[in-house]
């Protein structure tokens, strides 16, 4: 049987992956970006009545010996394991990955060296960067010139995050920075976006004190496992919010973020502490945030507020130190979620347009 190329296509990201579920294959297959599920699913079936795949009862999708007779120079990145958590875990992987490359960002089992951005899977980072606790729940390591980002399949937002764990992908090892994470993209449901993004700043916002600190103790044990609700860490660096459908044109901005906030702050002061901004023009301190990072909304509603005790209190010399922030457009309903913060006087909100 002559393969079309769509079908090619899905059997060789199985043949490095293993493992899909039902719904990701038909995407894969939909290359010309029909959406018609049907005629996707006649696209699919001959891959498993010729013995290329096969469809598992839990709604997987496995490659066979035949499928990988096609590409025999090919050898799988990840290996499947036997129970059924492992599976899901693989599929999860192996989901991102096929979001990546969708979005022209290709998938290597080890370091390249490249200047473009690509996609390292969990397993294979884990070979690259040791010490990393197993607990964690990230899917891979997105490399783009000097960036090291975590990412994360967190879906509807509901997950049981490892607060502790996911802080080892941040560990250096013997004094190296190579492999240590410079931050995380968090990858959620498109029309759960906002309020995922307000429920993440709200728990964190409940423990800042704790959770912005900047101690941190490097383990090599693993720590209990975690059930709490998603919550952020200074250790953390930057969290970047986004959604399979916004994923290509988000990595434009996340990748550029540090060009972007150099552009903007053109002569003024550079502050070195995320936590009272990124730069000042006395007496404003800017948050800039081009890229929809949680983290640093977290820091700028934390310093407003904290701005709003001391005003409040009455005291002999009020500071005279004000803010503002930079944001996208789309951010505004997570600008929104403190009434109090958009009451500062003197607040000043700015909007990136494009050009």
């Amino acid at each position: 049987m002559k393969l079309h190329d769509n079908q090619l296509k899905l059997v060789q990201h199985l043949a490095r992956f293993n493992l899909l579920d039902y719904p990701s294959c038909l995407e894969l297959l939909d290359t010309a970006g029909t959406g018609d599920r049907i005629a996707l699913s006649y696209a699919f079936r001959p891959l498993t009545k010729n013995g290329y795949l096969s469809k598992r009862k839990d709604g997987s999708v496995a490659i066979q010996a035949k499928g990988q007779a096609l590409f025999p120079e090919m050898k799988p990145l990840i290996s499947v394991g036997g129970n059924s958590s492992e599976g899901k875990r693989i599929m999860d992987v192996s989901r991102m990955a096929a979001l990546m490359e969708r979005s022209g960002v290709p998938c290597s089992g080890s370091l390249t060296g490249s200047q473009r951005p690509y996609f390292i899977p969990s397993a294979c980072w884990r070979k690259i960067a040791p010490g990393i606790l197993s607990t964690t729940r990230f899917v891979g390591m997105l490399i783009g010139g000097e960036e090291r980002l975590a990412v994360y399949d967190i879906g509807n937002g509901h997950m049981e995050w490892q607060v502790r764990a996911e802080g080892s992908l941040f560990y250096t090892k013997y004094g190296s920075y190579e492999t240590k994470a410079t931050g995380m993209i968090f990858v959620c449901q498109t029309d759960r976006r906002n309020d995922i993004a307000r429920n993440i700043i709200r728990q964190t916002m409940w423990s800042r004190r704790q959770l912005l600190s900047d101690g941190c103790v490097e383990r090599n044990r693993p720590t209990r496992w975690s059930r709490s609700p998603i919550k952020l860490r200074a250790q953390y660096e930057h969290v970047y919010l986004t959604t399979p459908q916004d994923l290509n044109s988000d990595l434009q901005y996340i990748l550029s973020v540090k060009k972007q906030i150099c552009r903007q702050r053109a002569s003024a002061n550079e502050l070195h502490d995320p936590a009272q901004s990124d730069y000042e023009k006395w007496p404003y301190r800017f948050f800039a945030n081009p890229a929809t990072d949680l983290l640093k909304y977290v820091y700028f509603f934390s310093a407003v507020k904290g701005l709003l005790q001391l005003l409040a209190a009455d005291i002999p010399a009020p500071p005279q130190v004000r803010y503002a922030i930079c944001f996208r457009p789309q951010d505004m309903p997570i600008l929104q979620m403190y009434p109090d913060v958009l009451d500062l006087k003197g607040l000043k909100l700015y909007e990136y347009r494009p050009k």
